[in-house]
């Protein structure tokens, strides 16, 4: 099993790479992204609705954040708890770092906030890379119960036809999972070669 210095290690390579910050919910750069979140809702009316929203959800959950400079990771307590946990929530909010680096940050969010169904995928291919963590971390083949409960909730306030959306998307990234073949999305592979480098001995899923 992945050590808790691996799993910070994992974490540090990834961000590394997609020019994102990782911050725990009391670090000073949390609290600030908290501030930028508020001035936002009441510079930009546009905005506000989907600045609200990421304040809520910080409190509670897990979020990525676009910045000038890149992303920044606000992770949950719940995140940081051990290391299986900290690497699967790491490589589902840097999913949605690279959703940033292809789209660009207002165009992202703005897609989020208005298209339900662009939100559903997107949480979907995040859902999957920390699927696919789990499943080299400890060898079992995920189900996708949990993550479309997730999508179920009021989080992400998608429709029933949106959470199917998202439903399908998950299972095409289990049955590619099931061939011992990453999910196509870059993080997932990203993964899988810093831990065939780095910590070859806590990949026990079977990989081709």
């Amino acid at each position: 099993m992945l050590s808790m210095p691996q799993a910070h290690a994992l974490g540090a390579h990834l961000a590394g790479l997609h020019r994102t910050t990782i911050v725990t919910p009391d670090d000073a750069p949390a609290r600030a992204a908290r501030a930028i979140l508020g001035a936002l809702a009441r510079g930009m009316p546009a905005l506000a609705d989907l600045a609200d929203e990421l304040m809520v959800r910080a409190s509670r959950v897990s979020v990525t954040l676009p910045t000038p400079g890149g992303s920044l990771v606000i992770l949950s307590p719940a995140a940081v708890a051990d290391p299986l946990r900290y690497a699967m929530t790491v490589a589902h909010e840097l999913v949605h770092a690279t959703q940033r680096d292809e789209a660009g940050a207002i165009q992202v969010a703005v897609d989020y906030l208005a298209a339900p169904e662009l939100r559903a995928r997107a949480e979907a291919d995040a859902y999957a890379v920390g699927l696919w963590v789990a499943y080299l971390l400890t060898g079992v083949l995920p189900t996708v119960d949990d993550a479309v409960a997730s999508l179920s909730s009021d989080t992400y306030h998608l429709a029933p036809d949106e959470v199917e959306l998202g439903r399908g998307v998950l299972l095409s990234h289990v049955e590619t999972m099931t061939q011992g073949l990453a999910p196509p999305l870059e993080v997932a592979v990203e993964v899988l070669a810093w831990l065939r480098a780095h910590a070859p001995e806590a990949i026990v899923g079977r990989v081709l």
